[in-house]
């Protein structure tokens, strides 16, 4: 059973709707960044509104976006919580690198992440 499936299991479906939307749209790379809408030719350049000079990808946007340090820092330290200490994609998306007993915990972190951040995800 995949972490997202566990993952909507242990939600109700109501309001956390959104976030199970944006974790899946985060997996399968379906985004409103810049990277992934210039693909699709709906953006004119795949950059960073405020760096300029790095592609707004799920990566950057996720993990070294200044705009968002303080969301950063708190995504941190609820993970390191959790003893998690590695902060990639895969883990924020649960995939690798965390116990299948706390997918559905570093899950919702994640989401709550994608929430304070106002990010365009969501």
């Amino acid at each position: 059973m995949s972490a997202v499936t566990r993952f909507k299991q242990s939600v109700s479906h109501g309001k956390e709707r959104k976030g199970t939307s944006a974790i899946a749209r985060l997996c399968l790379g379906h985004t409103m960044l810049s990277a992934h809408l210039h693909r699709l030719r709906l953006s004119p350049d795949p950059f960073c509104p405020w760096c300029r000079t790095t592609l707004e990808a799920m990566e950057h946007f996720l993990l070294q976006y200044p705009h968002f340090h303080s969301q950063h820092t708190a995504l941190c330290s609820r993970l390191s919580a959790l003893t998690i200490t590695t902060l990639d994609l895969p883990t924020l998306l649960a995939n690798s690198g965390v116990h299948h007993s706390w997918q559905p915990a570093v899950l919702r972190l994640t989401c709550a992440f994608l929430k304070t951040g106002q990010l365009p995800l969501m």
